[in-house]
Formats: C-alpha cells, sequence, structure tokens
C-alpha cells in the first residue's frame, strides 16, 4: 500500500538496503526484525510471532531508524516541504 511504498521510498533515500521476495514462514523465524506498515498504525516492529521472541524481542535498530525517518517525513509534509528535500 501507500505506506509501504513510502518506507521503501525512505529506505532507499537514507541507503538502507532492502529487497522484496517471496518468504517461508521459516526465514520468519529466524529475522532479527520484522515490521508491519499501515496508514493508520504506520511502521510497526513486531516482536513476537507464534509466542517466540523475534530477534531480542525488542523493535531493533533499523525499525528506530525507519521510525525516525518516517516521522520525520510526516513532519516535513506537515510543514508544506517533501520528504525527499534536503
Amino acid at each position: 500500500g501507500i505506506t509501504r511504498d513510502l518506507v521503501l521510498e525512505l529506505a532507499r533515500d537514507d541507503g538502507i538496503a532492502y529487497a522484496q521476495a517471496t518468504i517461508d514462514a521459516a526465514d520468519l523465524d529466524q529475522a532479527d526484525e520484522i515490521w508491519l506498515t499501515s496508514s493508520t498504525r504506520e511502521v510497526g516492529a513486531v516482536t513476537r510471532l507464534n509466542g517466540q521472541a523475534v530477534g531480542d524481542g525488542q523493535p531493533g535498530p533499523i525499525w528506530h531508524r525507519m521510525h525516525r525517518l518516517y516521522q520525520d517525513c510526516k513532519a516535513r509534509l506537515r510543514q508544506g516541504a517533501d520528504c525527499h528535500d534536503d
């Protein structure tokens, strides 16, 4: 959706590597970080999956970075600027 597209743009602009691929449930079990995006919840860190901690059970460092980028983008949009301006 729209939020996912924005997150990918912000990641690209900030040099955060990402790939889009089909993954198996076993891949999720091995993930250091898992996120969900939505218009109402923005970028959410998944800290537990199937009763098990994801990573160390806390939002990870890349999520924190993306959350900051997303919040900065929202602030810029409220001021009438573009998220991609320097």
